[in-house]
């Protein structure tokens, strides 16, 4: 019964919060910080609807940093919700084009300045992440990407996809690791206190003078850098 409210209290809350994005985009249209004024709404009640005791680390040291390209791990669709409690200022996400047909969120996704990438069509997909670069040389903004592509649901850290490693080598902006510890299949919504949820933002690694020829190198150290964080936050769970 009581995993049963929580999902219709959490879907409800969360329609009304991208419905009020809505109204926000519509009021003030192209302003650069429309997604985290709405990220801040969505991430102000659910950790308590859903019983969740959430954790960020060094999110603080972020303010301030300027343009940069945030990567976080993919699990599953309760990403949303730690994401909205560390998103920064003047950040907009990279989604797949299939997003923008979830009523009401699409909806929002889309006049909140986000950026749909096609996946199934590997040019289109080069010509998104080729906006994403213009928009942060033009106009100063971060993005915030999901490297891994899919949500992993338990199979832990996955392999990268290049584009994001891209984009920061062109645009010269650091990247900005931040790992939440392993949760799916470990939280119980049947359960008063459900579960916890640890996110960490790592230091930023600069990109600053590497060229494409130093992608490899550079996505092999991302990784590297997540994959220690998710092992120690794990252990730190258990």
């Amino acid at each position: 019964m009581l995993k049963i409210l929580r999902y219709f209290l959490i879907l409800l809350y969360m329609a009304i919060t991208f419905l009020i994005g809505i109204m926000i985009c519509i009021v003030r249209p192209n302003n650069t910080n429309n997604l985290y004024l709405c990220a801040k709404i969505l991430a102000f009640k659910p950790f308590s609807i859903l019983g969740i005791d959430f954790e960020k680390r060094n999110v603080e040291q972020l303010a301030n940093l300027g343009p940069a390209v945030y990567m976080s791990n993919h699990q599953n669709n309760l990403d949303m919700l730690p994401g909205a409690a560390c998103i920064q200022p003047r950040t907009v996400l990279l989604g797949k084009t299939e997003v923008k047909w979830i009523p009401i969120f699409g909806q929002f996704f889309w006049l909140s300045g986000n950026i749909f990438i096609d996946r199934h069509h590997p040019e289109k997909a080069k010509l998104s992440m080729q906006k994403v670069t213009k928009k942060i040389l033009e106009k100063g903004i971060s993005v915030w990407l999901m490297p891994e592509g899919t949500r992993s649901r338990g199979r832990g850290l996955l392999p990268f996809k290049k584009g994001g490693f891209i984009t920061a080598v062109e645009a010269q902006v650091p990247i900005v690791p931040i790992v939440y510890c392993s949760y799916t299949n470990k939280i119980d919504f049947a359960k008063w206190k459900s579960g916890k949820i640890i996110g960490k933002a790592l230091s930023p690694i600069p990109t600053k003078g590497l060229t494409l020829s130093d992608v490899p190198a550079l996505m092999d150290t991302t990784y590297n850098a997540m994959k220690t964080t998710l092992d120690s936050l794990d252990q730190e769970m258990v």
